[in-house]
């Protein structure tokens, strides 16, 4: 078992491979048209899980959307390099958020056996997430 000390030397760096692979996929997901698709998808899963929404985005509010989360992220890194135990508690429950988040991309891909949109991007967020989770092990270790 790694100690705090330990985990915080390299913690802050995964962190932050994770919100830049954010910015990549939020690039990605924009230059895509994501946006485009929302309606769509989510009216499909509307319809067999009724409490998520129809969702309906522009192509600026989807990208001012994806600006606020990655802005978000990048400024949590901040008190994740001072080792602050509530924001390595938070960027864990962040890693968990980009973990369903790849998946919610890969899975699609997969089942149309090609490209969808972030799909690219996804992997590294479900790859760093889940090493970042991997690595630090129980939330009680910190």
């Amino acid at each position: 078992m790694q100690t705090t000390a330990k985990l915080h030397h390299w913690l802050p760096w995964l962190y932050l491979a994770l919100a830049l692979a954010q910015t990549a996929h939020s690039i990605e997901e924009v230059l895509t048209g994501l946006w485009k698709n929302l309606p769509t998808v989510t009216d499909w899963i509307h319809a067999r899980l009724p409490v998520v929404p129809v969702l309906y985005a522009s192509a600026a509010g989807f990208a001012a959307a994806n600006l606020v989360i990655v802005l978000l992220m990048l400024g949590l890194s901040f008190f994740v390099f001072q080792g602050r135990p509530w924001a390595v508690k938070t960027a864990r429950v962040v890693a968990v958020i980009e973990m369903l988040n790849g998946l919610i991309h890969i899975i699609p891909a997969v089942v149309i056996g090609g490209y969808w949109s972030g799909s690219v991007s996804a992997v590294f967020l479900l790859g760093i997430s889940l090493f970042l989770l991997f690595k630090t092990g129980s939330s009680h270790e910190h």
